[in-house]
């Protein structure tokens, strides 16, 4: 947990819900969620106008967005849907399917990627199908016109142009932004939208979007904070999906193996939905801290105006990679005779695992880890949301 404040202004504060992605990782953030619900006063509106998701955290975005009325709701419809995950929910499962998968990519290894080759280890067209049936995206508009909610962003990033583009829909007041390598569009969220921020490089298939192929969100999004900010919230809940504690650096006694391609796809995995979010809440930190010693709550920078964002960060108190090395055995057996061939099924792989184990028994586990997480951060979440009484 990570936690920042300063002495708030007497304007009421809007705060934003930052979800970042995470593949099955996402199934923790449901459990905080279910937390945050408990300690919200009974029948409380919602309390994050402005709600940002990356990748498997756009899905989870997108849902409570589109139940922000009754936003508790929400909260259970996104604890509902992890509850009762499997892999079949997000990509074709089946053995016939993946001996496809596996001799696609053997054959364009062994001719040198001659013809059109294969466009993704896994065909997710069933997490199409599950969005259409579990998110009501009709729904995000009434909120928005109801004043329950003032913006969803959802981060994509562009193939071709070499861009971060968060798609945004919101108040009629929101101005589009343009940064280097990253802009708001102004745009109604679609499945499309959804499909292309979750498109995880060469595990699921790009979309076509707006004229060209989109990927998951996390690949260019360098300030992951950046778009609620300019939705303006002025501060942010922020749920984390990796453990805060760092790796141990191997001992001259402990050599480490070589690592497979497993283990270097999970390691690329971790590096693209976690490091950047990291890095912006260092670099947030630092503007807070040099704010702070200022004595106001904004700075003038050239053109721009630097404000002061209160932030609470919860992220896993334990290590989620050693939970989903447990439940290795829950994959289908297709899905696990696809990963050994990677080499992902050893301890090296546990990362990569631990991003596509959308399998009920690790998700609930997940839940389970981030319910006890978000209430013992009860104090500091009653402090963000200015909730009374709870110590």
């Amino acid at each position: 947990m990570y936690w920042f404040t300063s002495k708030k202004e007497q304007t009421k504060p809007v705060t934003g819900l930052i979800l970042p992605g995470g593949g099955a990782r996402n199934a923790y953030q449901a459990g905080v969620l279910k937390a945050i619900g408990e300690i919200l006063p009974a029948g409380s509106d919602n309390p994050f106008p402005v709600i940002s998701g990356t990748s498997s955290g756009a899905l989870n975005a997108a849902v409570l967005a589109s139940n922000a009325i009754k936003f508790c709701e929400g909260i259970n419809r996104v604890c509902g849907i992890w509850s009762n995950f499997h892999c079949g929910k997000v990509f074709q499962a089946d053995s016939w399917t993946a001996l496809k998968s596996g001799l696609r990519w053997a054959s364009s290894f062994a001719t040198a990627g001659m013809g059109s080759g294969p466009r993704s280890v896994l065909n997710n067209s069933p997490q199409r199908e599950f969005i259409e049936s579990h998110i009501r995206l009709a729904r995000i508009q009434q909120a928005i016109d109801s004043g329950a909610l003032r913006a969803l962003a959802i981060t994509t990033s562009g193939y071709s142009s070499g861009r971060s583009i968060c798609f945004y829909q919101g108040a009629s007041d929101l101005q589009p932004w343009q940064r280097t390598r990253r802009i708001g569009v102004q745009e109604e969220i679609t499945i499309d939208h959804l499909m292309a921020s979750t498109a995880i490089p060469i595990v699921f298939p790009a979309v076509w979007l707006d004229n060209e192929y989109y990927g998951d969100g996390s690949m260019r999004e360098s300030a992951p904070l950046s778009p609620a900010i300019h939705l303006g919230a002025d501060r942010l809940l922020i749920i984390g999906v990796r453990n805060m504690v760092p790796d141990q650096i191997p001992s001259g006694d402990n050599k480490a193996p070589y690592p497979s391609v497993g283990q270097i796809s999970g390691y690329m995995l971790d590096t693209l939905f976690m490091d950047s979010l990291d890095a912006d809440i260092e670099r947030m930190s630092r503007i807070n801290h040099m704010i702070a010693d200022s004595g106001t709550r904004s700075l003038s920078a050239g053109a721009s105006e630097l404000r002061c964002i209160d932030f609470l960060m919860i992220s896993p108190s334990k290590d989620v990679r050693e939970i989903a090395e447990r439940h290795i055995n829950d994959f289908p057996r297709s899905v696990r005779l696809l990963l050994k061939g990677l080499g992902a099924l050893s301890h090296e792989g546990r990362p990569l695992i631990s991003y596509l184990l959308f399998e009920a028994p690790f998700c609930q586990e997940l839940m389970e880890l981030g319910y006890r997480d978000g209430l013992d951060a009860r104090v500091e979440i009653a402090e963000l949301l200015e909730i009374p009484g709870i110590r």
